[in-house]
């Protein structure tokens, strides 16, 4: 409804804008230039390039700079080139320079439009299988476009620049930010709006940028799930993705928000139950119900488009895949988990954790320990034989037994969550990681420093 995304992304990780930028701008007498090195991925129709490295050149790189020009020494140009075509991780090139002279708006010259067009007609020529793109930046605003070929034709695609948080974004010079419509004068400006009191507290701005341009999607949508979907609908979220492909129980309605003695008798898709409630509270909101695996193709392009994949499954396996996405389409991950443990009718242990991992922070699910590859075999191995196996050596335990579950425990780690999320956009607190809540003895809720410190520093997934 609401959504301004372009089908031509570039992402980057976690401070990679905001560091390109700083380097470029901090010189305003000067334009200044930079190759990004990026790989594409096309999925749904749209394309992503994730921006994996940055080069600047050297003074002695330039031929010619100064406020309103720039002229770069081919060697630098063919030494990216020379580096990117030996490497597997790369594909694609990324032209950067700056127009320092402007505080705002700014878009391509004609000169610029005449030499990138060469420079991919070069590439096309030469090259098999590199993408091209280019990005300008003003002092406040950026301009990007990614070359294309439509038959035989050289055409420039407006671009979108994806980061990891809010703080990091800057305004385009090419995409309308925010429909100035009745709604948003009504819901959010208005004294009795929908969502006035939630702008007083966050600010319009905040409240403009979850309203219009944030997607989320969360996986599973159980006791944990329906709670941080219902809260982000009360928060202004506007377009939520909801993925869980169970039906409703009986023994899901002491937690799961929304759901109605009826619709376990008629075992309703979990997703459809949420989204019926979700839409009853804000029938302006889009809410996408896949009654899917996130395992599935479809779920993959999904998470792909999404701004924020929310986690909150109790299967390893799930887990694995959503984190996996989250890694290759940089689109940052939060993930939640509780635990009550119950001995001879008493409560050893009631506790949940947060954990965000943003692409870039070199931190996921896999390296801190929280995925077991063996629970993982047991809940997806193809063989069945071996999954029965694995479960009666002992290997994995628990396999059938549900877990004590009550809705205040998920609804502290929900909202737990939900503010965690709503940070990454305010920038109010200081970041953390692992958000821990306890409640054996006295209610308490505290950093783990110590898994982030022992994490694998050299993990497979997350060491991008």
């Amino acid at each position: 409804m609401h959504t301004t995304q372009s089908r031509y992304q570039i992402k980057f990780k976690n401070g990679d804008l905001e560091q390109l930028r700083e380097t470029l701008l901090e010189d305003l007498s000067k334009e200044h230039f930079a190759i990004l090195l990026g790989k594409t991925r096309r999925v749904n129709g749209c394309m992503i390039i994730n921006v994996i490295d940055q080069l600047y050149p050297s003074q002695a790189d330039y031929n010619t700079q100064n406020v309103a020009f720039l002229r770069i020494k081919k060697d630098f140009v063919h030494a990216a080139l020379a580096e990117m075509t030996r490497r597997y991780d790369v594909d694609t090139i990324i032209d950067v320079h700056t127009h320092p002279f402007s505080q705002g708006r700014v878009a391509f010259s004609a000169t610029d439009d005449g030499d990138e067009q060469t420079f991919f007609q070069f590439l096309h020529e030469t090259f098999a299988g590199i993408h091209y793109a280019s990005i300008v930046f003003s002092q406040s605003r950026y301009s990007a476009r990614v070359w294309t070929l439509n038959g035989g034709s050289i055409i420039p695609k407006t671009a979108q620049l994806k980061t990891q948080t809010s703080r990091e974004r800057i305004a385009s010079a090419d995409f309308r930010e925010y429909a100035d419509d009745q709604y948003e004068k009504t819901a959010v400006t208005a004294t009795e709006g929908f969502f006035n009191r939630g702008a007083a507290v966050l600010g319009l701005d905040v409240m403009r940028t979850i309203m219009h341009d944030q997607v989320i999607s969360i996986v599973g949508v159980g006791g944990l799930g329906s709670i941080i979907a219902e809260h982000l609908i009360h928060m202004g979220f506007h377009e939520i993705n909801l993925i869980d492909p169970d039906v409703l129980e009986m023994s899901n309605l002491n937690r799961v928000v929304g759901a109605y003695y009826e619709d376990a008798q008629r075992k309703l898709p979990k997703v459809d139950v949420v989204k019926r409630h979700l839409t009853r509270i804000n029938p302006k909101a889009t809410v996408q119900a896949y009654r899917k695996d996130v395992h599935d193709q479809e779920i993959e392009s999904v998470l792909a488009l999404s701004d924020w994949i929310i986690v909150a499954t109790d299967n390893h396996s799930s887990r694995l895949r959503a984190q996996e996405l989250s890694i290759e389409y940089f689109v940052p991950l939060l993930s939640v988990g509780v635990n009550i443990t119950v001995k001879d009718g008493k409560i050893e242990d009631m506790s949940g954790e947060v954990i965000t991992a943003r692409v870039g922070d070199r931190l996921c699910l896999q390296c801190l320990h929280r995925i077991n590859p063996t629970k993982v075999a047991s809940e997806k191995h193809p063989d069945q034989m071996i999954r029965e196996e694995l479960v009666k050596r002992g290997y994995v335990t628990g396999m059938n037994v549900k877990e004590p579950a009550v809705k205040t425990l998920n609804t502290y780690l929900a909202t737990m969550l939900v503010d965690v999320l709503i940070n990454q956009y305010t920038d109010v607190y200081r970041h953390v990681p692992i958000l821990v809540y306890e409640n054996n003895g006295a209610m308490s809720i505290y950093e783990d420093k110590e898994s982030v410190r022992m994490r694998n520093k050299q993990c497979f997934v997350c060491n991008v």
